[in-house]
């Protein structure tokens, strides 16, 4: 107790010594504790905003089909399905690689209804080449494509990687697997649709067999501020005198030399142009790499993103958030990203400024939508070309809140790419008939 009574003043006497001579130090050099306490303050936003390429490039639906043929498509509302089966698959030893012939769309569709299997689907192309970087695999055939991968679930002998185009079949040999921890997965209370695989022109999905009910959600959003974005890609970190000009609609940031940042804010996207990138030309796996760096050199938030689209003739790669297993649309005109790497070295990405923090409770209720077949025929009894429906989508439809401008409505609907008019949902396009 006299030894604590001692040393308390002289702990004291330290303590004031100690702060004054911080206080001095940020007195008399006041910009170089701002830039330290910038640097650290930055850091964690940044490592926050990122996720590995292997979240990214995660499929985006999981058809399940049981011992009888019947087939549901699966979301997990408490955690991320395809995070599941991706940690599930990542432990099983693969090993070669082969074509196995198929002759018609009958024989293909036979894999994708197998009985007693799983069905992982891509929204766009995928390779071998990204299989290896998702599921910490060594297959051969890294150029190989394919959009689906199915896990029969009563043969450890083999998987297969599909493609809808040309009807190609490729058998994956399995070393070793666990067939356990997969049957585990789908045994958890997983939300669950009826549906039927089933072709649409050129291409297969999951036909929604019956009327569904999807929940509705709200959520706070957050607009990323405009000197973020210009530091991000314009200052990069350099000495760089950056110009601003202003219009009626948007605001053009400059460095002066080869970048550009247009700025729409009425409608919350911007549009970042770079004339001095040196690689014209990608390869396939090069545009889906090149794609994602710039997904994270822009800095917008990523825990949602996922791969949906990619164009050949421009090397273009769209990304979209995706909430409760499904896509979102009109978080702009091209989702929440896109990217282009154009001839003659251009770079333009187009993205939101907008992103989804948390939920927030909300009034509304669970939207019932008709069967993908009821869609589709209300749109041909409209006028509307089946040959022309490149594909039909649940998704969720992005709508600011009339109560407040911090709050978006996340409404589930049916979206119809209809080709010549894009992205729109079912209703929109009875609307125009």
């Amino acid at each position: 107790m006299k030894i604590t009574k001692a040393f308390l003043p002289l702990g004291l006497t330290l303590a004031v010594a100690v702060s004054v001579a911080l206080s001095a130090m940020i007195w008399t050099n006041p910009a170089q504790y701002e830039r330290s306490r910038q640097r650290s303050s930055n850091t964690p936003t940044t490592e926050l905003n990122t996720r590995p390429q292997k979240d990214v490039y995660l499929p985006t639906e999981v058809v399940s089909t049981d011992v009888n043929g019947n087939q549901e498509l699966l979301n997990n509302r408490k955690v991320n399905l395809t995070t599941e089966v991706r940690e599930a698959l990542s432990k099983w030893d693969l090993g070669g690689i082969r074509r196995v012939r198929t002759g018609s769309q009958a024989s293909y569709m036979r894999y994708l209804t197998m009985k007693n299997s799983l069905l992982l689907s891509y929204s766009a192309p995928v390779n071998v080449k990204l299989f290896n970087t998702v599921f910490g695999s060594r297959l051969a055939r890294l150029s190989t494509e394919f959009s689906r991968i199915m896990i029969p679930l009563d043969n450890t002998k083999a998987l297969y990687l599909l493609d809808d185009s040309g009807q190609k079949v490729y058998r994956v040999t399995v070393r070793k697997s666990d067939l356990k921890a997969m049957r585990k997965i789908l045994k958890e209370n997983l939300f669950r649709i009826n549906v039927k695989m089933q072709w649409l022109n050129w291409s297969a999905m999951p036909y929604v067999t019956n009327t569904v009910t999807v929940q509705a959600y709200s959520y706070l959003v957050n607009q990323q501020s405009t000197d973020y974005f210009t530091t991000r890609l314009l200052n990069k970190g350099e000495s760089t005198n950056v110009s601003a000009k202003r219009n009626k609609d948007n605001t053009i940031y400059s460095d002066g030399a080869s970048r550009q940042l247009t700025v729409y804010n009425k409608r919350g996207t911007a549009l970042y142009e770079d004339y001095s990138a040196l690689q014209s030309s990608f390869t396939f796996s090069q545009a889906l790499t090149a794609s994602y760096n710039a997904v994270k050199s822009i800095g917008i938030p990523m825990e949602n993103l996922r791969y949906y689209g990619y164009t050949k003739s421009n090397s273009t790669v769209t990304y979209r958030s995706f909430v409760e297993g499904f896509p979102i649309f009109n978080q702009s005109n091209y989702g929440a990203a896109r990217v282009q790497m154009l001839s003659q070295g251009v770079r333009r990405y187009n993205f939101s400024l907008y992103s989804l923090q948390v939920p927030v409770p909300t009034d509304k209720k669970a939207e019932s939508l008709p069967s993908t077949q009821r869609v589709i025929d209300q749109l041909t009894a409209a006028g509307y070309s089946q040959k022309k429906i490149v594909r039909v989508q649940l998704g969720y439809q992005w709508l600011a809140s009339s109560s407040s401008d911090k709050v978006v409505n996340l409404t589930p609907t049916w979206y119809v790419y209809y080709q010549g008019s894009g992205w729109k949902t079912y209703n929109q396009l009875l609307k125009q008939q």
